[in-house]
Order: structure tokens, then sequence, then C-alpha cells
């Protein structure tokens, strides 16, 4: 029980997990705090944080790529931007680059800028060490996740509105032997009346959906859905009459769409070494550049992401002395 709850935070088992964390999560996650729904889905929130960046003279461009963090001396000076449409590319200024990628993410986005810092420098050796660390991680978890759109009479009376099933005990958590289930109710923006969804998600190996030709990850895509389908109909009344719509996502997917190396989801893993003042900083060694995320402390969730963020923002302010 406790590894299924710690590993949808912590993304690791019951013996990793810094305790610290271990009994932070554990406690949010319970009464009288517990998990809450977004009235209108999570595309509520997107919604509020285009208009607050607008609203503040902020510019969002949609179907562009950074393609990679410029420095000079040890400090980041842009970013080089292409447009995926026109295939433009230009280079943007920044006097500040906040990063909200993974922290392998940022030193590819470094590339060969990192050539640029001195190995004699303390700047140098800092980023050298940086680097060495993200190189050393362990490999983090991928996601394979079902959405599906629902006639009202598949889901059972007084269901609540998040589950988690471990089908065999004594096997992995993952790879559809456990899923984490929410379950949308009536009235909250996210399926019309007499509608609803359940979307379902399950860890999963990121690089075994790299493996082989197009067709064998068609096959595996394929298998693993039929399964958890399979599955979820021990539970819900899935057959082709209540199930309106179906999609589902891997580590390709979320690659493909958010740019993260290898599809990976949760950030690295909340073990001692790295949790809190042992992990990734906001702060990087190359100086100007900001990593915010699932990466930094204190790790994935809306909640915890944020928190990343505020930790930067609040950084920024006080170089500049505001």
């Amino acid at each position: 029980f406790l590894d299924m709850q710690l590993k949808l935070y912590s993304q690791v088992d019951v013996d990793q997990t810094a305790l610290l964390y271990a009994a932070t999560a554990l406690g949010v996650s319970q009464e009288p705090q517990g998990l809450f729904h977004l009235q209108g889905s999570m595309q509520v929130l997107s919604d509020r944080l285009v208009e607050a960046l607008e609203k503040w003279g902020g510019k969002l461009l949609m179907r562009h790529t950074v393609e990679q963090i410029e420095t000079s001396g040890g400090q980041a000076t842009g970013v080089t931007i292409r447009n995926q449409k026109t295939g433009e590319v230009w280079t943007e200024p920044a006097d500040e680059v906040v990063a909200n990628v993974t922290v392998q993410n940022l030193v590819k986005l470094l590339g060969n800028n990192l050539q640029s810092f001195n190995g004699n420098s303390m700047a140098g050796y800092s980023m050298a060490g940086y680097k060495y660390r993200v190189d050393k991680l362990p490999s983090p978890s991928g996601a394979f996740v079902i959405y599906l759109g629902v006639d009202k009479r598949a889901i059972p009376d007084s269901c609540p509105p998040h589950l988690q099933f471990l089908y065999d005990y004594d096997g992995p958590i993952g790879e559809n032997n456990s899923l984490f289930i929410s379950v949308s109710k009536p009235g909250d923006g996210r399926a019309p009346e007499g509608k609803a969804t359940i979307t379902a998600s399950s860890f999963t190996d990121a690089a075994m959906w790299w493996r082989g030709s197009k067709q064998d990850y068609d096959r595996l895509k394929e298998e693993y859905t039929e399964n958890a389908i399979a599955r979820l109909s021990q539970y819900f009344d899935l057959t082709p009459e209540t199930i309106i719509h179906q999609e589902a996502a891997t580590p390709r997917t979320f690659a493909r769409y958010t740019a993260r190396e290898q599809g990976i989801v949760g950030g690295i893993g909340q073990r001692i070494p790295t949790f809190g003042p042992f992990g990734f900083a906001t702060r990087t060694p190359c100086k100007s550049l900001w990593l915010v995320g699932d990466s930094t402390h204190p790790g994935e969730g809306t909640a915890g992401v944020s928190y990343s963020a505020l930790t930067a923002v609040r950084q920024i302010e006080t170089s500049f002395c505001l």
C-alpha cells in the first residue's frame, strides 16, 4: 500500500524514498488536504497561466522549439528558437533564462556551449560536476496512460474520484499491473451531461518504447491499451456501447508533445541523494540560468512545480534587488 502511495509522488518505492519527503507526501495526500480536481479540468489552469502571462506583457509562442541555450563567459545570454511551421531559426537574447525542463534536457540544451565553460575556472568545475551528476542519475520512469470518454452507465454508483488498483501483489508497481485512476464527477466541467471521463495511468520503462521498429511500437501500444481496458472492465462497465472515445499515450507521445528526454515523467525520484538540499537547485552553475519543474525541489505535481517556480522567481527578484 505505501509503495503504491509513495511511487505516485516520489517515483520510487518505500525503501528508496527519503523519509522527510515520504512523511510530507503521505500527510498532504490524506484528509483533510487530499487530492482535488480543478473545476473544468487542467485546461483551466493552462488558460489562467496564459492570461497571467499576457496580462504582464509576456508572449506565448506555440509550435516553437528552444533548440539551444546560448552562453558566454559562463553566463546564459539567450536561447536559439525554431519555428516548427516555417523552419525559421533565430536567437532571442535574455538577461535571465528560466528552463522549465528536465535536468537531462537542460544539459542537452546547453550542448556545445558546455565547452565555453573554462575547465580551470570555478564555473567550469561546477558545470562539469553538474553534467556528471546528471549522467549518473538512475533511469527515470515513463508513463502509459489511457484516456476514455464514456457514457455515465460505465461508472459504478458511489464511485470515488480517485482509485488505485494492484492486480498481482507479487508483480511490479507499473506495466499495467498497477493503475492510478481519475474519474470525472457530474458537473465538474470535464465531460458533457450524461457522460464521464476515465483516465488511467501506469508506470512503465520508458526505454522499452523506443526499441524496435514502428510496427513493434504500434503492436506494444495496442497490447497495453487492450490490457488496460480489460483490467479496468473488472470495475467499470466498459463495452463498445459505453466507450464513446479512447486515446492512449506512451513515453513516445510525451516526448513528441513535451520534448522531455525519452518522454520521462515525474522527475528524478526523491531518493536521499536527490532530495531537498542534496538535489538539483533552481540556481544552476551557469549564471543567469535557472531550472524549474519536477527535477528540482520539491519534485513532481502541480503544487511541487509551482513551488519550484516561486523559488526561482524570488531568487531572481533578490538578484535584481526588487
